[in-house]
């Protein structure tokens, strides 16, 4: 009997039964969807979501979604709405068969339709219809069009439709929603949540805001607990990304600041019930079906990378050049639009002779047969002018005694000669911020030229090396995003491994770092962790040969209680030891600000990538505009060495000599300079020299240096002979120069590299 109900069934579905019943659960979903929408409105009253669906959905669906539509109609609104409705839909149904693929005929009809009932309705009520229905129906007329279309443009299977038929969902299921519990808050809330986690900021801030926007318009009441809840989804998606637990705690305390906005306590029990449910439905979530919902970022890997590094390079080049031509625009505009530079006190006497003298009834006389005397007079006033500002009546020469109008001259020149000096103010107050302007200009492009360069010498990828590195990972369980191997022109290996946001105990730091240089027979140090959004990045550098030894000392001026030096002394990411040292000019707190801002600036450029001339240059303009009124600046001393080969650079910008110890044998490095803040650009000096394990580099102030450099470097020598630490070699040479400038002592600071071997 099984097999001969078996055998009719097939004989009369001859499509398999699988695909049938799949058919069949997707029109029912589809009808569904439509009860749901035909059941939603928003404020005002206006219903569109039936009808736009109907607009919008795919054609394979119009009857089931309509079916449903007309049915959410009947059950949810009011009957004279439902009529509307009704024919409006019929409508747009006919307008979808007779135009298949073609959205403004089926919305025309659609639309007009639920227009035209509108309008025979007030006609046979005789305007006895209320101005809140009319409303509603053309609010639905409206909405509707918009919405379907939206609908008709990005279907469910985009997935920048998400946000568009998310918010529609939340705004119909509020119609079921009650004084205890509202879905469509609980949906937001959800939505939110699983941005928050997976996605990035942008996308869980246009999820957030959009559908507390739509549970807003359907339910106002609920404004507060709306917002509440994408309060607390953008609270976690800034704090936490990607961590599930940190998340839903930075959810909940989000929701509960925004709970304290709260018009009254009724409505605070729909955002409690909704925003607990979703906690718990998120929390019981498993992780694929988050990265499902929101992918992670594609691999771009192999050549790729290395095309992007290029075009990168292209880039930066390109921005360098626009600078440079916009320093040279600058220039340009300015030498035209400002004051003439020659001018002189000719402007002060031409002024006078238009404001007192063109209308005067002497004109003649005075102009034309006595022009030399009375423009001599007018120079004689000079003197008065510069003297005290002003010039007064008795201050008048004799070529000037047959004036009728004696008060207005005098007051005409006062005027003219104070528009003269504030003329040439304006231009040397321009001149000064287009200098600084255009030369942070330059300096910013040379930078970017050099990180160009840097960009462009990136080396191929090693495909061998960056499988095993590949399933290294996998086998611990963390899905590798992205893995590159790469080596640069000096033979160096980069490993960069790019996993779901984890964080990693030292000890699992430096397990990784064994077991990657085991793989790639290389050297690696603990690898350099950032945290971005949702992802870890781990970047595996090689160990450079060598690695510095810092060693610093210091001493105050005789009668201050702070130094004017300031001492930086780091190792930045590309394996160099960065030392430098500024002097403010002078002594005391003064000194001190301007040495410290240089030191703190340079520094932070220095970190950024910048190299030391392009570093100075900008800091130079720094100090320029600060001290624009002032005698000061600061002197920079910058050594920078590259632990991998021992090379060494030394910039100088008006600092004392420094000293170089090899082999326990010191030598003098000198550069002649200006301090920096001085003049427009700066002017620095450069000296390039190899260093190996065991050499000292030491840097000095000025305040060192009281009694010569003679004495010092029988210091230095005498300390490399007895093997002192650069602590102990700073303090010593410290001691002795405060000891000797007795009270001539000026601030003192004293710092030591040495390089060593690893």
């Amino acid at each position: 009997m099984a097999n001969t109900m078996k055998e009719t069934t097939r004989f009369r579905l001859p499509i398999p039964e699988g695909v049938q019943a799949s058919a069949l659960l997707w029109q029912a979903a589809a009808a569904g969807a439509g009860v749901l929408a035909g059941a939603g409105q928003v404020y005002g009253g206006a219903a569109p979501f039936g009808l736009a669906l109907v607009l919008g959905c795919q054609p394979g669906y119009i009857l089931a979604c309509a079916a449903g539509a007309l049915a959410g109609g009947l059950l949810f609104q009011s009957m004279d709405l439902c009529v509307r409705l009704a024919g409006a839909v019929a409508a747009a149904v006919a307008g979808r068969r007779l135009w298949p693929g073609k959205f403004l005929p089926a919305a025309s009809l659609g639309c007009g339709t639920l227009l035209a009932e509108e309008l025979l309705s007030l006609v046979l009520a005789g305007g006895g219809a209320t101005l809140s229905q009319t409303s509603a129906v053309l609010g639905t007329a409206v909405l509707a069009a918009l919405l379907g279309f939206a609908m008709y443009r990005f279907p469910p299977e985009k997935p920048r439709s998400a946000c568009l038929w998310g918010a529609v969902a939340a705004a119909c299921c509020q119609r079921f929603g009650s004084a205890v519990f509202a879905p469509g808050l609980l949906l937001a809330a959800l939505a939110g949540l699983c941005a928050a986690c997976a996605a990035s900021l942008e996308q869980c801030a246009t999820f957030s805001l959009v559908l507390a926007a739509a549970v807003t318009a359907a339910t106002p009441s609920l404004s507060c607990g709306a917002l509440a809840c994408a309060m607390g989804s953008l609270a976690a998606a800034l704090l936490f990304p990607g961590e599930r637990l940190r998340c839903a705690g930075a959810f909940a305390a989000g929701c509960l600041l925004g709970a304290l906005a709260a018009p009254d306590p009724a409505t605070l029990l729909p955002l409690a019930t909704g925003a607990g449910t979703a906690l718990l439905i998120y929390l019981a979530l498993p992780d694929s079906v988050l990265r499902q919902i929101f992918p992670p970022p594609a691999d771009t890997r192999g050549a790729a990378a290395t095309q992007g590094l290029s075009g990168a390079a292209r880039r930066l080049n390109a921005v360098a050049d626009t600078l440079s031509d916009i320093a040279d625009t600058v220039n340009a505009v300015c030498d035209r639009q400002l004051p003439p530079r020659g001018e002189s006190f000719d402007f002060v006497v031409e002024h006078t002779a238009r404001r007192v003298c063109q209308g005067c009834s002497r004109r003649a006389k005075c102009w034309v047969r006595g022009y030399a005397g009375v423009v001599d007079g007018l120079y004689h006033l000079k003197t008065p002018l510069e003297a005290r500002g002003e010039v007064r009546i008795e201050d008048l020469v004799p070529q000037l005694s047959e004036c009728i109008q004696p008060a207005e001259l005098c007051a005409a020149v006062n005027h003219g000669y104070h528009l003269w000096r504030s003329r040439r103010q304006t231009r040397a107050r321009a001149g000064v911020l287009r200098t600084a302007l255009t030369e942070q200009y330059a300096a910013m492009a040379s930078a970017l030229a050099s990180m160009a360069d840097r960009l462009g010498q990136a080396g191929l990828p090693d495909p061998r090396r960056q499988a095993r590195v590949t399933e290294f990972f996998t086998g611990l369980g963390l899905e590798t995003l992205e893995c590159t191997v790469t080596g640069d022109l000096a033979g160096r290996t980069t490993v960069g491994v790019t996993v779901a946001r984890t964080r990693f105990t030292p000890q699992e730091q430096e397990a990784l770092a064994a077991e990657v240089s085991r793989l790639c027979r290389r050297d690696f140090g603990l690898p350099e962790i950032s945290h971005c959004r949702t992802v870890t990045m781990l970047t595996f550098t090689e160990k450079p040969l060598f690695h510095a030894v810092f060693g610093s000392a210091g001493r105050t001026a005789k009668g201050q209680d702070i130094s004017g030096d300031a001492l930086e002394q780091f190792c930045d990411p590309s394996g160099r030891a960065q030392l430098l040292l500024c002097d403010g000019m002078g002594t005391g707190r003064a000194a001190a600000v301007d040495g410290r801002m240089a030191a703190r600036l340079t520094g932070e450029l220095l970190r950024a990538g910048f190299a030391a001339e392009s570093a100075a240059r900008l800091v130079n303009v720094a100090l320029g505009l600060k001290n624009a009124d002032q005698e000061s600046g600061s002197t920079l001393d910058l050594l920078t060495v590259d632990l991998y080969t021992g090379r060494a650079g030394l910039f100088k910008a008006g600092a004392a000599p420094s000293f170089v110890v090899r082999s326990g044998v010191p030598r003098v490095v000198e550069g002649a300079s200006l301090p920096m803040g001085v003049v427009d650009s700066v002017v620095g000096r450069s000296t390039s020299f190899s260093l190996d394990a065991g050499d000292w580099v030491v840097l000095v102030s000025d305040g060192t240096l009281t009694d010569g450099t003679g004495w010092l470097l029988q210091q230095l020598e005498l300390c490399a002979r007895l093997g002192h630490t650069p602590d102990q070699a700073a303090e010593a040479i410290a001691d002795a120069a405060a000891h000797r400038a007795g009270a001539r002592q000026d601030d003192i600071t004293v710092a030591v590299l040495e390089l060593a071997a690893n």
